[in-house]
């Protein structure tokens, strides 16, 4: 099978999840110094694609009978992206097609979340036996390097507001599982975390990892923007619509289909940022 963007923290955990069930993985990476990192994680193989070429695509799926995909973060033509993918898997006859997607995709409030939407419907009418997968956040999404050192858990939205973190390991696994087991065609699963938490219940919890006390705090909208002074004006302006919705909202959704999936219950928000190895040395140090 085929992981895109596997040189990412999503496709590097997929790619162990997947070689982990005894899948052979072509990963696909965008530049040559990726590769060993792919590698370490269990690919067989890393290959150099641009996900905007075809011709490339197609080669690099020839002979491959599944492809996970994983769109670049925030990419602006992540729906082309995704038609080249699908069409690539369906001249090779790669009929297994799963799609790295986001929870509540249809939001129009977030236009990233729409983006994804449009690729769920590009894939949905591609005649391929697919399979979507809607994280909630990722509770690696924590930068908790930084919170150790400030003892703070900074947001740029409010602090109450609720919110359902997965464990990425837990979404990994999940991938893995619809590559490997049958009934998952023509399905699209919400994965979401065990708890509603907002930042300050979060905030407690790595205080418990961290052996240290973390306070909940909030930032601006500007004083966020000053901060990623490296942002092309179209992900900034993305990232600012997606904290007001944040801010009005958070945004929340069931376990119920992760455990199914898992024959588990899913990872707690504390128990995924304790296995991270960065949090456990922390906590020693």
């Amino acid at each position: 099978m085929v992981v895109s963007g596997a040189a990412g923290k999503t496709g590097l955990a997929v790619t162990r999840a997947c070689t982990a069930r005894g899948l052979a993985v072509t990963a696909l990476v965008r530049r040559a110094e990726q590769r060993p990192a792919a590698l370490a994680a269990g690919a067989a193989r890393a290959v150099v694609v641009d996900l905007g070429d075809p011709a490339r695509v197609r080669a690099a799926l020839d002979g491959h009978h599944a492809m996970y995909h994983v769109a670049p973060n925030m990419h602006p033509d992540e729906v082309g992206l995704t038609r080249i993918a699908v069409t690539a898997a369906q001249q090779c006859g790669a009929r297994r097609f799963v799609l790295h997607s986001v929870l509540a995709p249809y939001l129009p409030d977030m236009p990233h979340h729409l983006r994804k939407a449009d690729s769920e419907r590009v894939l949905r009418g591609s005649g391929l036996d697919w399979t979507i997968l809607q994280p909630a956040s990722y509770a690696q999404n924590v930068a908790v390097e930084l919170v150790r050192r400030t003892g703070v858990l900074t947001v740029p939205y409010r602090t109450t507001a609720p919110f359902t973190p997965v464990d990425l390991a837990d979404v990994a696994e999940a991938a893995a599982v619809v590559l490997t087991e049958a009934g998952h065609t023509h399905a699209s699963y919400e994965l979401c975390g065990p708890a509603v938490l907002d930042t300050v219940a979060m905030a407690a919890c790595l205080s418990a990892v961290l052996g240290r006390d973390v306070q909940a705090g909030a930032q601006s909208a500007e004083d966020w923007s000053a901060t990623v002074p490296e942002l092309d004006a179209r992900t900034r302006q993305d990232l600012l619509a997606m904290f007001d919705y944040y801010d009005r909202h958070g945004l929340v959704g069931n376990p119920r289909v992760l455990s199914g999936l898992l024959g588990r219950a899913p990872t707690t928000f504390g128990e995924a940022l304790a296995a991270s190895p960065t949090s456990t040395a922390l906590a020693r140090g």
